[in-house]
Order: C-alpha cells, then structure tokens, then sequence
C-alpha cells in the first residue's frame, strides 16, 4: 500500500463586501492550510481495461508488468562447493549425531569408536546417507533455515563445529590411549 502526504501553505486573498474601509471594500490576506493523503485504490473485481480502452481510444490499454523470475535452484556442484553452504552444515549435523551416538555407546559398552563402525559399518553409513539427503532436500528448494526459540541457524552452525571438534578429539585421544576413552 502505497501512501503519500503532502503539507503545503498557501496565501489566500479574499473580499469582503462591505465594512469600515473607503468604498465598502476590504481585503485581507489569510494563510490556510492543505493536507492532501494518496493512496493506491484496492483491486477491485470488474476488470477496468475495457472501460480504459474505451474513455481512451487511440492510447493501448495499460498491461501489468510481467511477473519476476523465479528464482534460480542451485545445483549440486553450487551447494557442496569449497564456499557453498552444504558442507558445513551436512558435517556439522553428522558430527553432532556421531558424537553423541559414539559417547553413548563408549560409554554402554566399553568400545571404542573405531570398534563401533567395524561393528555396525552398514547403520553407521546409512545414518551418514539419510541425514545427507535430508539436509540437501531443502537447499536444493531454496527453503530458508528459520530460528525456532533459541535454535538459530548461527547456534546450529557453532554446535556443529564443536560436535567436529570433540569428535575428532575422541577419535584423537582413542587413538594414543589403544582403547576407549571410558
């Protein structure tokens, strides 16, 4: 809705008939005041292009501008670039899934992680598989990553690099210790 508002002031002269001055005739100048307030008409249901048409017989009638292009979908080499947004955010999601996942199960049962995917490599790599998918789904539609509370798109981005960090640091110290870390 477009509005627009104006505040001009202009000098006004006006006669008075009759009065105290020579010849019956006074004037005297006032200052008054205009508002004007503009605002684009609603759409209304009958199509006005015929009634244009024929109050205006040599203009054309007026045509809508055309729609804005849709937007471009990225492709799968634009969204798994060096600089595109899939990779940091697929390996934050994995490494936060991975690093509870292996804590929890270290801490059930007393294997390390590396004994855990020898274990179970076909879940380990499923889970890697959908969560993938499930994460390039929506870039590949342009859907945009809204907050939800206190989960923003910047605290995922921060939880996921310190899911990275601590897992490969687990990875790290299983791998000088020989065995599991608890």
């Amino acid at each position: 809705m477009y509005a627009v508002a104006s505040q001009r002031t202009f000098n006004l002269r006006t006669t008075v008939q009759g009065g105290a001055s020579k010849g019956g005739l006074r004037r005297h100048a006032r200052k008054a005041t205009f508002v004007v307030r503009a605002s684009e008409e609603p759409a209304s249901e009958t199509p006005k292009a015929t009634e244009s048409a024929s109050a205006m017989p040599n203009e054309q009638a007026a045509t809508p501008p055309p729609p804005p292009p849709a937007p471009k979908t990225p492709g799968f080499g634009e969204l798994m670039a060096f600089s595109g947004p899939a990779p940091e955010i697929i390996n934050g999601r994995l490494a936060m899934i991975a690093f509870v996942a292996a804590l929890g199960a270290e801490l059930s049962t007393g294997e390390s992680v590396l004994t855990q995917f020898k274990d179970a490599p076909v879940g380990v790599i499923g889970t890697f598989l959908l969560f993938s998918a499930a994460s390039l789904i929506p870039m590949f539609k342009n859907a945009d990553r809204e907050a939800i509370g206190p989960l923003t798109p910047q605290v995922e981005l921060t939880n996921g690099r310190a899911a990275m960090l601590g897992f490969a640091s687990l990875l790290l110290v299983e791998g000088f210790r020989g065995a599991a870390l608890f």
